[in-house]
């Protein structure tokens, strides 16, 4: 990460990073996804699925992807893990989630949460954060992802007005970054954020990865190497279930 990405993201809490993605592995990337979507939106106009990773070389090598590397170290650190993998696809019209996250140590209810953002000394961590391939344009106005920049330091989560949440009322502190196919968006699950009805003619499509650090998850579920015949020695280490002790380094091929 360049100095300016460590500023812009300890600012806003989230970056887009231009081109992660050439156009042969966008255009690889979106002949997969047509071949397992089954072409058919939910009610409210999207469609999502899980373990994208499985879906074969292409989307295994997107856990350690060379173009990501460098920032999973530069927040997260050495010692990261895999958490989860989605796809999401939206149809004109498709509504989304509201806005949601924030930085959360502790829920009220006591169960313990992992939506957080530290920077001491110049080093940056966080806990749950997500890593967006982008396989179609968002332009403006165009709906998708979602923020509120800067919120992964709020101390007032809980003030956001609630028809601003479910996006009934603009506010101008709710913005929706522009990418193209290729793009990526990283943010901390400590950043409120959601997503915006979608209103392009062409339909939204994106891959996320959910990295957790190494001593903790988020999902219920870990992943098991051996369901992957291509996985290399690194992408094992990402894939090992939390721990602390005797933990290897994630990453050696950076």
């Amino acid at each position: 990460m360049t100095p300016e990405e460590k500023f812009k993201f300890d600012l806003e809490g989230y970056l887009v990073v231009k081109q992660v993605l050439d156009a042969d592995e966008v255009d690889m990337l979106n002949r997969l996804t047509d071949q397992v979507f089954p072409g058919e939106y939910n009610e409210k106009g999207m469609w999502m699925t899980r373990w994208v990773s499985k879906w074969g070389p292409p989307t295994l090598a997107l856990i350690d992807h060379p173009r990501v590397l460098p920032y999973l170290i530069g927040l997260m650190g050495m010692y990261f893990r895999i958490d989860h993998d989605y796809c999401i696809l939206m149809r004109k019209g498709g509504k989304g989630g509201g806005l949601h996250g924030g930085p959360r140590l502790q829920w009220g209810d006591g169960m313990p949460g992992d939506h957080w953002y530290e920077c001491q000394n110049g080093v940056i961590r966080n806990g749950l954060t997500v890593f967006t391939y982008c396989l179609s344009p968002a332009r403006a106005g165009d709906g998708g992802f979602a923020c509120v920049p800067g919120s992964h330091k709020t101390n007032l989560l809980a003030d956001l007005p609630d028809d601003v949440r479910t996006f009934e009322r603009s506010a101008h502190y709710v913005v929706q970054p522009e990418v193209e196919a290729g793009d990526m968006i990283i943010f901390t699950e400590a950043l409120i954020h959601g997503t915006m009805p979608w209103t392009a003619d062409h339909n939204r499509r994106g891959i996320l990865f959910k990295y957790s650090p190494g001593h903790s998850s988020y999902s219920n579920e870990t992943y098991n190497p051996e369901d992957y015949p291509d996985v290399t020695d690194q992408q094992r280490r990402i894939m090992a279930p939390p721990s602390i002790r005797d933990r290897e380094v994630s990453v050696t091929n950076v």
